[in-house]
């Protein structure tokens, strides 16, 4: 009887244990579940900051590959260009106002462009990292909790990249890989982890774009749709091709816009009548006593010059032709050469 009852403590003692480790392993299994989720919400995070990093890239593009000096995006709230913060993208309105500038595990996230080429310049070009301001440590062992930096990664979908311990002299992932410290500074612990922004992602900034500053510099032809407008000249080194034909003296919509006749020489619009451009001659009109500048018939006999009997600038009407009865119905008609 005493037999028996020693085996019944005996498996009672060896449930109790197989409970607790069940237990342990069970609470480890749910921390690192836990971990794990908090990794990918920190890289979910990042890439909203790495967004808006790319935007702020975009849309003042012109002025940073152009910078003198840090302050030279101070009218737009930033302190020093080449390290934007959290604060003052969310001001910019690049963020939302209510994205939280903390988050765990990561603290925070720092920001550095990195100008390359012959910068400042038109030909210099950016490239861009955000990493974490903490490194993933765990703190049990004090060590890089490279478990999590892997899910953190695996959340960054695959854009995100870290310093490890056996290289630490890199901050690295699949799609970049810079020194540490990537400029002139304290150098990235092991654990820190990072997205970039590259010069292939940034390649459409090579591209024409509204509002840039930049020369394109085209190399072959251009074709555009609409309309094309310019507050300085227009210059060409050779041909300037018409396509709109209109009529000498019919009516037109725009002042100042030229077109061509059917012959080819040039009209300009000029209060709101197609004239002709050409300055060689000064031009001539003819009035009828009766039907005044035009015939019988109502056709017009205005100098095409001026567009009225009348002559341009400082050159004087001299009387070539005087004909036709003074009477109604033909009129009697005069002639007159604009001359200077």
């Amino acid at each position: 009887m005493r037999e028996q009852q020693g085996f019944a403590l005996i498996e009672l003692i060896l449930a109790a244990i197989v409970t607790i480790l069940l237990a342990v392993w069970g609470t480890q299994s749910l921390v690192n579940k836990i971990n794990d989720a908090s990794a990918q919400a920190s890289a979910v995070w990042m890439l909203a900051v790495k967004k808006a990093l790319h935007r702020y890239i975009e849309r003042y593009a012109d002025v940073l590959t152009t910078a003198g000096h840090a302050g030279v995006l101070s009218n737009k709230g930033y302190a020093d260009w080449a390290a934007p913060r959290l604060v003052e993208l969310k001001s910019d309105g690049l963020l939302s106002a209510s994205f939280p500038e903390r988050i765990s595990p990561g603290g925070s996230a720092s920001m550095r462009l990195m100008p390359s080429g012959s910068c400042p310049g038109a030909s210099c070009r950016l490239e861009a990292i955000v990493y974490s301001d903490l490194p993933f440590i765990s703190p049990s062992t004090t060590q890089v909790d490279e478990q999590m930096v892997a899910q953190w990664i695996l959340g960054a979908q695959g854009w995100g990249g870290s310093v490890t311990r056996a290289q630490p002299h890199l901050l690295q992932g699949a799609a970049f890989a810079f020194p540490n410290p990537p400029l002139p500074g304290s150098t990235l612990p092991p654990g820190t982890v990072a997205l970039a922004i590259t010069a292939e992602q940034l390649g459409h900034l090579d591209f024409l774009r509204v509002a840039d500053s930049r020369d394109p510099d085209f190399q072959g032809s251009a074709t555009v749709k609409g309309n094309i407008s310019t507050a300085g000249d227009l210059r060409t080194q050779r041909y300037l091709h018409l396509g709109a034909q209109e009529i000498l003296q019919s009516p037109c919509a725009e002042n100042n816009a030229v077109a061509r006749d059917e012959a080819g020489a040039l009209l300009v619009c000029n209060e709101n009548v197609w004239r002709s451009s050409s300055r060689s001659g000064n031009g001539g009109y003819s009035i009828n006593l009766v039907y005044g500048c035009q015939t019988r018939d109502k056709i017009s006999t205005e100098n095409p010059v001026t567009g009225s009997c009348t002559c341009p600038g400082q050159s004087r009407p001299v009387l070539i032709s005087d004909s036709g009865p003074q009477t109604f119905p033909d009129g009697r008609t005069m002639g007159y050469l604009c001359v200077d």
